[in-house]
């Protein structure tokens, strides 16, 4: 399969052999905001505008933390902080004269800014446009390049959550008609997947009974954590 620079991170993700190829691929794509939010991004106007105005997700905020970059994090918390302030002291405070008539809109006011900045996180924007891309690149090659076909239908599918990105984008690169019939392969992949973990976890309970305390684990053994893996997609807190 001939490689292009935009196809190489999707075919690595693939060479790790785990539960969801996009969780390994998001993996590397955080840590890459994460170094890029304190290093570069500080010194481009328009990124630090970005950050000043979404700020952090918690996970991400913690994941920042984790860089051991106490300066970089200090700068970019002062200025967001500062425009958290500033943006909240620009709401108009209720006038003395009809005050409980003013009052709750005064709150919903404060209440709708502080919930945009609840609601923003530069990182997970960015993860979300960038994967986006990368649902779209899988299914040029699912389609154009044999090799990586073959690499997906020997894989273990994919988490839940990256199942459903990959499907909502099978049509917008596809078409109708393509989008639908190489979705339904890449269903029936995820669908055995999934059957085969609930067999491993049945029997993982069943290993409990002392009916069948001597009989083998099988491939049981791991059963907890593939499960969790393939429900919910990678988050910055599930690794030291």
């Amino acid at each position: 399969m001939k490689e292009k620079i935009y196809t190489i991170p999707l075919t690595d993700a693939y060479a790790a052999l785990s539960e969801c190829p996009f969780c390994e691929l998001e993996k590397k794509l955080e840590k890459e905001a994460a170094e890029y939010a304190l290093g570069a991004s500080m010194m481009e106007p328009e990124s630090r505008i970005e950050s000043n105005k979404k700020g952090f997700c918690r996970r991400h905020f913690e994941f920042l933390l984790k860089e051991q970059k106490a300066l970089s994090l200090a700068l970019v918390l002062d200025t967001h902080l500062a425009e958290i302030v500033n943006t909240s002291e620009g709401v108009p405070a209720p006038e003395k004269q009809g005050l409980f008539a003013k009052k709750a809109s005064f709150c919903d006011e404060i209440a709708k800014k502080v919930s945009e900045f609840n609601s923003g996180c530069v990182i997970c924007d960015k993860l979300e446009y960038t994967l986006t891309k990368f649902a779209r690149v899988f299914w040029y090659l699912y389609k154009n390049e044999p090799e990586f076909k073959e690499k997906v239908l020997n894989s273990n599918g994919f988490c839940l959550p990256h199942f459903e990105l990959i499907l909502k984008n099978a049509k917008a690169e596809l078409g109708e008609k393509n989008g639908e019939l190489l979705a339904k392969e890449i269903i029936e992949l995820e669908l055995k997947s999934l059957k085969t973990l609930n067999e491993d976890t049945n029997w993982f309970t069943k290993k409990f009974d002392y009916r069948f305390k001597d009989a083998p684990w099988n491939n049981s053994k791991d059963a907890i954590p593939r499960a969790v893996n393939k429900l919910a997609k990678f988050t910055a807190g599930n690794e030291e």
